[in-house]
């Protein structure tokens, strides 16, 4: 089983709450759930589904818009 894995979508997201951002702690918070449901949807054995995962990276990239102004779509 994977340790971790950092995605881009997360690494970008700790890259912006490093910079001081008002949000640094929800923006870490949703990076570490995102990395967390990545490392354990991919490991093997599978621990996390593919509702979890997709749930997990769907908060992360709704904060992720909202905070940049990205297109959610």
């Amino acid at each position: 089983m994977m340790d971790t894995c950092e995605t881009n979508l997360s690494s970008r997201m700790r890259q912006l709450a490093d910079t001081g951002h008002e949000r640094a702690e929800e923006l870490r918070e949703k990076a570490k759930a995102f990395d967390d449901a990545t490392a354990g949807f991919y490991g093997d054995p599978q621990t996390v589904d593919a509702r979890k995962f997709l749930g997990c990276f769907a908060r992360a990239r709704r904060l992720w818009c909202d905070i940049t102004g990205e297109s959610l779509i």
